[in-house]
C-alpha cells in the first residue's frame, strides 16, 4: 500500500507561500528550515522504531518528501506539524511490514476479565530498562504505539496527537488507552524464548546488526567475543546466523565466469575506452604470445 503523504514528484512552490530568507531566496529559506527540523524528527522517529538507522532514514525521507511537495505547504508557520504528520504516516507504513506479537482485541478481552492482573513491581522494573521497554513497544501495533510514545514520552496533548495523525481526539484517546494496556501486557508477558533472549549480555538486535561485520572479520576483539557468546546461548539468533552463512556461501554461484566475454571482445572494449587490456587468470595478456622456455 502506498504512503499516505502523497507522490514524490518534484514541484516548485510559489515564493509567497514559503517566505523569503536572509538572502531573498525562498527556496533556500525552506531548505534551511527543513535541515533545522531534521534532528527533532530523528528524535521522534527513534522513540517510535527500535532501529536507529531506520529512524534516521524515515526522518530523512520526510524532509525529502516535504521538499518535493513544498507547494502543499500553505502556511509557512505550520511547517513543523506538517513534517510530523508526514513522518508519522511513514512510521505507520513502515510498521505494516512487521508482525507485532500482541493483538489489541485479545489484550482488551484480557483486561475485561476481573481475574486478570499483573505484577506491578515486575512491570515497572522492566520498564526501567530501556531495552525491555523498547522490546515491549515494538510488540505493539504502530497505530497504538505512536499515541503512547507521543503523549507519554514526548508530552504531546491528545489534541496534538490527533492533529498529527489526522484523526479525531476521541479516537486518539481510545488508541492511547489501548496502547497503554498493551504496553503493560507486553512488559508483564513471561515468554520463555523472549526471557532467554533478554537475559543475554548482548541483545539480539545488537548481535544481528553486528553479524555481517563478524562474517567479514571486521569487528574488534571485544565485540567478537560478545557476538560469539551471544550466539552460544541465544535461542533465536543461531538459526539466523546459519542462514546468513549459507546464503553468503551460495552467492558465489551468481558470478559469471571470465569466459562470458571472449578475449577479442574484451580487447576491443578496452581499446575503445582507453583502459588496459584485461588479463585472464593463468593466461598471457591479450595480443601477446606466450613464449615457451627453451
Amino acid at each position: 500500500m502506498g504512503r499516505r503523504d502523497g507522490g514524490e514528484a518534484s514541484r516548485a512552490a510559489p515564493p509567497s507561500r514559503l517566505g523569503a530568507g536572509s538572502g531573498g531566496d525562498p527556496g533556500r529559506d525552506l531548505a534551511d528550515r527543513l535541515v533545522a527540523e531534521l534532528p527533532g524528527l530523528v528524535a521522534i522517529a527513534r522513540t517510535l522504531v527500535r532501529d536507529p538507522d531506520l529512524a534516521a532514514d524515515l526522518a530523512q525521507e520526510t524532509v525529502v518528501s516535504a521538499w518535493q511537495r513544498q507547494d502543499q505547504l500553505r502556511d509557512p508557520g505550520s511547517l513543523r506539524p506538517w513534517l510530523r504528520r508526514i513522518l508519522l504516516n511513514r512510521v505507520v507504513d513502515a510498521a505494516r511490514a512487521s508482525r507485532p506479537v500482541l493483538d489489541v482485541a485479545a489484550v482488551e478481552e484480557e483486561w475485561r476479565d476481573d481475574r486478570f492482573t499483573v505484577d506491578p513491581e515486575l512491570v515497572v522494573e522492566r520498564a526501567e530498562l530501556r531495552d525491555e521497554l523498547e522490546d515491549a513497544l515494538a510488540r505493539i501495533p504502530a497505530i497504538y504505539r505512536i499515541p503512547v510514545v507521543l503523549h507519554d514520552a514526548h508530552g504531546w496533548s491528545a489534541a496534538e496527537v490527533a492533529r498529527a495523525l489526522g484523526i479525531g481526539e476521541p479516537t486518539a484517546k481510545q488508541r492511547l488507552r489501548r496502547g497503554r494496556m498493551m504496553l503493560v501486557s507486553a512488559l508483564a508477558a513471561d515468554d520463555a524464548k523472549r526471557r532467554a533472549s533478554l537475559a543475554q549480555p548482548m541483545r539480539c538486535w545488537q548481535a544481528r546488526r553486528a553479524v555481517s561485520a563478524y562474517l567479514d572479520g571486521e569487528l574488534g576483539p571485544e565485540t567478537v567475543v560478545a557476538v560469539e557468546a551471544h550466539l552460544a546461548t541465544c535461542p533465536t539468533c543461531p538459526p539466523l546466523y546459519a542462514a546468513l552463512v549459507g546464503v553468503r556461501a551460495r552467492m558465489g554461484a551468481l558470478r559469471d565466469p571470465d569466459s562470458v566475454v571472449d578475449e577479442a571482445t574484451a580487447a576491443r572494449i578496452a581499446a575503445r575506452i582507453g583502459a588496459p587490456v584485461p588479463r585472464r587468470r593463468g593466461r598471457p595478456p591479450v595480443g601477446r604470445r606466450s613464449r615457451s622456455r627453451p
